[in-house]
């Protein structure tokens, strides 16, 4: 049986995992934020033909523990591959999505966020460029 590639996947090629496309989001990225997430973006090559990665952070500071973070951190999974079709980029790029509130938001609230913030960035991408 033939598989076909699911609408709301996000597989593994997708996701950020060389320390280089890190530290060019770090030195070269723009930021755009939408409580309670900060994307960080940058134009850049990337190692898959896909046209963006994507990684998730949350900080350890504020959740002490690692379920929390994790906990957080799948459904900020979650929320993107479900509207990651607000996402279209013209170039590949890389982005860091980082979870900025000291507590824990419904799952709703975290979808209607992540695509506020998706389609803010796609706009911001189309409009300006990367600067």
């Amino acid at each position: 049986m033939k598989h076909t590639k699911k609408p709301y996947g996000l597989p593994a090629s997708y996701r950020i995992k060389r320390k280089k496309i890190f530290d060019t989001l770090f030195s070269q990225g723009n930021s755009i934020y939408e409580y309670p997430f900060k994307i960080i973006y940058a134009e850049t090559e990337l190692p898959e033909p896909v046209p963006y990665q994507v990684a998730f952070g949350v900080s350890k500071k504020k959740f002490k523990k690692a379920v929390r973070r994790n906990r957080i951190k799948r459904l900020m999974r979650e929320t993107f591959r479900l509207k990651q079709e607000f996402l279209k980029p013209g170039k590949p790029i890389a982005l860091l999505i980082i979870y900025t509130s000291s507590k824990e938001e419904s799952f709703d609230f975290l979808l209607m966020q992540m695509e506020k913030i998706l389609s803010h960035l796609t706009e911001k991408l189309q409009n300006h460029g990367p600067a």
